[in-house]
């Protein structure tokens, strides 16, 4: 019997650790630009910081799951223009914690599509418009998203990465002035563009 279990042991090990290592991990870190559709301003004027970690399972030599843990700061930014006579200045800043579950499909070229769904936690939210905190409205607490990019192999351990990051329900939970439609809800949504670079442990 001690050798049954000695032998039962060791397929299992032997299995955990053949699964372990089709798993890879790594951190990541880049750049945002971010506008919110809804707040009657436009352009993604509204700069922030993207850091996290990421885990990647292959599926086989073409295809991948990756899901992440980041920090991702979105919002917008509208600046007065003088030349239109517009002085308006006003800045929306919102800070989440982002999970993206991804589908990876490596191409011959060596270039990566991934896309999938993604939840962003609300850590933090602020108002600014001429220079004054205001508050508009409710802010929620989860927000889903679509997100899909390109990712391209600098080495063999860093890449860098391009991303498009769309809010599928509103940012806020009330309803406010220039609120507009977006599949099935009506509101305003977080429309980010993210470039990053990204390294292998």
């Amino acid at each position: 019997m001690k050798q049954i279990s000695l032998v039962v042991a060791l397929l299992c090990f032997s299995s955990l650790l053949s699964v372990a290592q089709q798993f890879q991990g790594g951190i990541a870190a880049g750049l945002v630009g971010s506008q919110v559709a809804g707040d009657t301003y436009s352009g993604f004027n509204k700069a922030g910081a993207y850091a996290g970690i990421w885990v990647r399972l292959a599926l086989n030599e073409r295809a991948s799951l990756q899901t992440e843990i980041s920090y991702f700061q979105k919002g917008s930014r509208h600046n007065p223009d003088e030349k239109r006579q517009d002085m308006t200045f006003y800045l929306m800043r919102l800070g989440y914690i982002e999970m993206p579950f991804l589908y990876q499909l490596h191409l011959n070229n060596n270039i990566v599509i991934e896309a999938g769904p993604s939840f962003s936690f609300l850590l933090q939210s602020y108002e600014e418009l001429d220079y004054q905190e205001v508050t508009y409205g409710k802010f929620s607490l989860l927000n889903p998203s679509f997100m899909a990019g390109l990712g391209y192999p600098l080495s063999s351990r860093i890449s860098a990465h391009f991303r498009m990051n769309s809010s599928l329900l509103s940012i806020r939970s009330d309803k406010v002035n220039g609120a507009r439609s977006r599949i099935f809800d009506h509101g305003q949504y977080n429309d980010c563009i993210l470039f990053f670079l990204s390294y292998k442990l």
